[in-house]
This record gives C-alpha cells, structure tokens and sequence, in this order.
C-alpha cells in the first residue's frame, strides 16, 4: 500500500505535467522546425543546388529563432512552475500538504529541467536516425549533433535554474521574471557601463579594448545568442555547469529560510531591499553619465547625467518596492548615496589608484606594441605585433610619458595612441589615448623609421621569395586592368626593391595622406596572400615596372581619363556631408570658374597629388573613359601643384 507522501508526490507531478506540460511540446515542436526540418528541406534540395550553404554548426539553422527559445521558455516554465509561492491561497494550500519542504522543491525543480531537457533529446535522436539514410554528412557530423544537444541543455539550465533562484527571492511572478534577465545581465552590463565611465577618471583607460575582450562569456544570455558565431571554450562550460549545481543549492537553502507570508512583495528578505534600490540607482546613475558624457561632453554633462540617472534609478526602484507610482520618498537615504558617490569622484579627480602614472621601466618590459588601433587585438586573423629592441621600448617609454604630462592640452585629438606593455613577469598593460601626433612628431619619426617597426608591421618582409606564386598589381579605382609579374627573378627584384624602398621610406613620406596607386597581392605557395600598397613615393618601384613595360596597366593615368575639372572648393555650393558625385561634376562642368585639364604631364600630376577625401582646398572631378565613372578627390594645402596656383591666383 502506497503511503501518503507517496500518493501526494505522484499527484503533484500530475499537477505539474497538466499545467506546465505545454512547455515541452511547443518546445519540441520548435526545435523540429528550426532544425530537423530545415536540415531535411536542406538535404533535398542539395542534388539540384549543390551550392547549399553548409553550416559550421547546428545553432546556425535559425540561429535567431533558436536563441528566443532558449532565453525565453526557461524563464518562462520556471514563472509558471513557481507560482505556488507568489499567489497566497496557492502557497497556503502547497504548504499544508503533508510534504517537506525540500521533497517539493525536488519535485518542482526536477520536472521543470526534465520538460527543458526532453525535447532537446527527441530532436537529437531525430537527427542520429536520419543522419545515414538522408545523407546528412553533407551537411553535419555527429559530433556536431552531440555538441548542439549538451550546449542547448547546458544553457537551458542556467537560464531555468537563474530563474528558480530568483523565484526564492521574490513574491511576485512579473518580478521573477523582469530580475532573472537583469540578474543575468547583470555582470556585462556592469562591465560595459564601468568601461564607458571609467575613461572619464582614468586617463588612457582603453575602454574599446577593455569591451572586446570577450566579455560575452560573462552573460549566458549574450553567449548564447552568440553561440552561432564563436566557439565556447571548456572553462566556459566548467564554469557555467557549477553555477548549475551552485544555483540548485543555494535555490534550496532559501527556500527552507523562507516566510510562507512573504508572498506579493518585490523582494522577500528586508536586507536584500537596500541593496536593490542602490544598486538600481548606481547601474542607472552610470548609464545617465556614459549618455550624457558621451554626448555632451564635459564635466558639466558628466555630472548632470550621474544626477539625472541617479534620480530616475532611485524613483524607479521605490516604485518597484512600494508596487506604486505613488511612492514615499526617503530622501535622507538618496543624500546619503549623493554623498558616498561625491566622495568617490573626489578621489578619483586625485588619481589614488595611482592608475595614469603607472609606465613600467624599460628594465621591467620584455616586449611593446604600440599603434593607432586595439584592433590587432580583438581580430582572430591578424596577429599584433611588438618591439623588442631597448631603443624602441625606451622611445615609447618616453612617449608615453610625454602624452601624460601633457594631459591637459590633449583635448584636441585627431589620432589614437595604443600601447601594450608586455612584462617579463608575465602581467601586461594597456593603455589607450586619444592625441595629436603632430604634437608628438619627434617621437613618432623616430619609433616609424626604425627598422624593427618596419620589420613588424610590413608583412612583406615576412615573404620568402623563393615561396612566391605571382605578384599582382591592381590599380586603384574604376579601371578593369592589372598587372601581372610570374617570372622568378622578376618577382624576387620587385620584393627586393618594395623592401628597399620601405626600408628607405622617412616618417613624412608614411604619414602621406595622398591616395595610393595600387594594391599589390603578393601570392605565395602555401596559399597565403601578402598584400601592400604601392604608394606616391615609392619613385624606384614606379620607374623598375617602367623598365619591365609593365607600368601602364599597374596604375591609372592620363590615358584613363576622359574629363578632369579642377575648382576652388569654397566657390561650389556643395552639402560635402552627402554629395552625389554626379551632383559635383555637373555643376563644375557649368561653372565659369574652372579649371580643365587635358595637358598629359598636368594630369599625371593631379592624379599623383590628390586625396579621396574632401578637406583640401581645390576639389577634383574625373571622368574615366571606360564606363563613364566619376570620382571626386582634392588637393591637401602642401600638395597643390603650381599650375592651378597659377591659374586661380
């Protein structure tokens, strides 16, 4: 004879099932969709298109769809499941049954991963049964299946256990459900409000560095709307299944500490209600000043965006614990914050982390990257380089050095300066500002002409000429034509001459705005391609492809031409935020005040000396011959030659 407890246990599973049970099967149903049925419509489709695009893993079929699922139906079930403990007569009536608190939340728990999980293997065992006889190798492996099944589990789980958690935590369903997103939100969104702020105290903090370093992991959410895109490491995986297991008990131990009153109030535990409120105002005072930092710029729009956000977030957290619009304010507890957050922007307008003055000594640095970008650092494909060498290291020292004691007068920036100090005891810093490297020319000439940073950020001087397929040369520009060199000893004296005239090349010449000529491809052996620009002063290379009578189709000149106008820019009426390049030359080709080129030697000039960018003061209009393309460039101050002097003034 079965016993009470027994008989009760089997009833509130049935209770579960026929409330909740419609979870699993919209579930199911889902996923077969998105998945098994797309991969089948795929396959049959392959003989006739053999074209059909091959996903890289299984999230990528209705990658979107899939990651609204996930985030949406854990959160969801885990609302539903636990409504026992947000509606009173529910609660009365779950906890008079003769069941120990800990068997229930067992139960409930239990069954709502069992209905998660279940059509995630369904659809699994769909895909291994037709995986032979429809052929579906073409397009998966079985790993690839295996791999889908544990991570959508996997991240099922956080979600759902997340939300139980929160469940514990509060007496409202609407609440359950609005705090399980913030709460796992909450560490990237800290991150990414905390990297937007922080460079407003802590100068040089690299702020785009700091939030492309991989940040998504620290949200399941993020990550999982990701997941079609990059790959989950196994720490991520390790890490994400302990807070599985560390949710489940903790889950469970408040729970046992809950009051059965404690239904209908925002948050159930009184210690837990100043904690949100402050912590509501301080992410909301954050958001306020990275908003009104960003767009007014300032410490006046600074601060006035800290206490705009702050009084919003403080307003919106009471409404949410008063469960009314029509709140009591406690003011004295808002000063007390106003003060706190005072006396920490004091200390940092003091630099008390001592964060801007730390430059290691150059006995300290095994190596150094310093550029213009963090780019080299966030892209999987191209790979940063450093400086070794102690001259190097000691230059960029003292620049960056310069650049802080001049902190003040930085405030017109037209150019980024990137340091990455590597050290030999295996830590590293970043530093990023925005400058005027004008103002700093004696340092940059000195660091760019070096032969170790042209080494390091020319890849040509990684080719081996031997390894060499063919050299490519693609003029810049609407002109179907190139140049091709295959020839061994050719293509070896080419490397050798674009080495020796990088090599060559002085600072002023490598910060030359002037468009560049062509792209030249350098394809080797092993399939990889080195590609480079030929540019204006790159005179030995010019005057070698001559030589070879390769050079008219390397680059565009006279012959390519079909009209060329030239105007001061300040006498056309001209919106340069949104021209049409059709709109420019027409009214060129009727203005009385303009110049026209046919002169062969005039238009090589012009098309040596002009920019693709409108800030000069002449602008440039070219017609091409072959399908009539217009482009529109001008001239720098520095580099306007001397026969449209003449003619304008």
């Amino acid at each position: 004879m079965q016993s009470k407890i027994s008989l009760v246990s089997k009833e509130i599973w049935k209770t579960i099932l026929r409330s909740v049970g419609w979870v699993a099967i919209v579930y199911f149903l889902g996923l077969f969709i998105l998945v098994p049925l797309d991969i089948l419509m795929t396959a049959s489709k392959f003989e006739e298109h053999q074209y059909i695009y091959r996903a890289e893993n299984l999230f990528r079929y209705n990658a979107e769809i899939q990651s609204i699922l996930t985030i949406a139906l854990p959160v969801l079930l885990a609302i539903f499941l636990f409504r026992f403990l947000h509606v009173k007569h529910f609660s009365d009536f779950m906890h008079s049954l003769p069941i120990k608190r800990e068997r229930l939340y067992h139960i409930f728990t239990l069954l709502g991963a069992v209905i998660l999980i279940t059509p995630v293997i369904l659809n699994a065992i769909i895909l291994i049964i037709i995986y032979r006889p429809f052929n579906l190798h073409e397009f998966l492996t079985m790993s690839d299946i295996f791999q889908w099944l544990g991570l959508t589990i996997m991240f099922n789980l956080v979600i759902y256990m997340a939300s139980v958690f929160v469940a514990m935590l509060t007496g409202l369903s609407v609440v359950q459900g609005g705090l399980t997103y913030i709460l796992l939100l909450l560490p990237i969104g800290l991150i990414i409000l905390f990297g937007f702020n922080l460079p407003f105290y802590l100068y040089g903090f690299p702020e785009q560095y700091f939030m492309a370093s991989k940040i998504e992991s620290f949200s399941p959410l993020v990550a999982m709307s990701l997941i079609s895109g990059r790959p989950i490491g196994w720490v991520e995986i390790i890490i994400y299944i302990l807070l599985i297991f560390i949710l489940y008990g903790l889950s469970l131990w408040i729970y046992k500490q809950r009051r059965l009153e404690a239904v209908s109030q925002a948050l159930i535990f009184p210690f837990m209600k100043p904690i949100f409120k402050y912590g509501a105002t301080f992410c909301s005072m954050l958001l306020g000043g990275m908003y009104f930092g960003q767009m007014g710029g300032g410490i006046f729009w600074l601060i006035a965006g800290y206490l705009f956000g702050s009084i919003l977030g403080y307003f919106i957290a009471e409404m949410v614990l008063q469960k009314s619009w029509r709140i009591i304010i406690h003011i004295r507890g808002f000063l007390i914050y106003v003060s706190a957050m005072a006396v920490l922007f004091m200390l940092f307008q003091f630099d008390f982390t001592q964060y801007e003055k730390n430059i290691p000594f150059t006995s300290e640095i095994e190596r150094v990257h310093f550029g213009n970008s963090y780019y080299r650092f966030t892209d999987t494909e191209a790979e940063p380089y450093y400086l070794e060498d102690t001259d190097n290291i000691e230059l960029i020292r003292r620049l960056h050095k310069e650049i802080v004691a001049n902190k003040g007068n930085n405030t017109i920036s037209r150019d980024s300066a990137f340091f990455v100090y590597e050290l030999k005891n295996g830590k590293r810093i970043v530093r990023n500002y925005e400058i005027d490297k004008n103002k700093y020319a004696q340092y940059y000439k000195l660091i760019y002409e070096s032969p170790e940073y042209k080494r390091a950020t020319n890849e040509i001087f990684q080719v081996k000429e031997g390894q060499i397929e063919k050299i490519s040369i693609q003029p810049y520009g609407p002109i179907s034509k190139r140049s091709t060199i295959v020839d061994p000893s050719e293509m070896e004296e080419a490397i050798s001459i674009l080495k020796d005239e990088i090599n060559q090349a002085t600072y002023e010449e490598m910060q030359d705005h002037r468009d560049a000529y062509s792209v030249i491809e350098i394809l080797q052996r092993n399939d990889k391609t080195v590609t480079m620009e030929w540019r204006v002063s790159y005179k030995k290379f010019e005057q070698w492809l001559a030589e070879k009578g390769i050079l008219e189709n390397a680059r565009i000149n006279a012959s390519d031409i079909d009209t060329l106008y030239i105007a001061p820019k300040e006498q056309l009426d001209i919106d340069y935020s949104g021209y049409s390049h059709e709109e420019v030359f027409k009214q060129m080709e009727s203005s009385g005040n303009v110049l026209k080129v046919t002169d062969k030697t005039m238009l090589e000039t012009t098309l040596k000396d002009t920019k693709g960018y409108i800030d000069g003061p002449y602008v440039v209009a070219i017609k091409y011959k072959n399908d009539r393309y217009i482009d529109i460039k001008s001239f720098s101050s520095e580099y306007v030659p001397d026969f449209v002097k003449s003619y304008f003034e």
